[in-house]
């Protein structure tokens, strides 16, 4: 009987639910705090004015105002 090489099997993929703690669980504390909470979604409204912002026109304008003031503080 051969013995197989358990490092080149792939890992156990992750819950919904334990992703989400991996991705959004800034200080590892294991459970998601409302600041924690909310970094994300403003993270998340960032990206979108961003895209908007691509399309141009003057919605694109607007957005690309509103993406720097967001930016601004998802980054901060």
């Amino acid at each position: 009987m051969a013995v197989t090489d358990q490092s080149d099997s792939p890992e156990t993929p992750l819950t919904d639910d334990e992703l989400e703690l991996e991705t959004f669980d800034l200080d590892h504390d294991g459970k998601i705090s409302t600041s924690e909470d909310l970094r994300a979604r403003l993270g998340i409204v960032d990206a979108r004015l961003e895209e908007i912002a691509d399309e141009g026109g003057i919605k694109g304008a607007l957005a690309e105002g509103m993406h720097k003031i967001v930016d601004k503080l998802d980054n901060d």
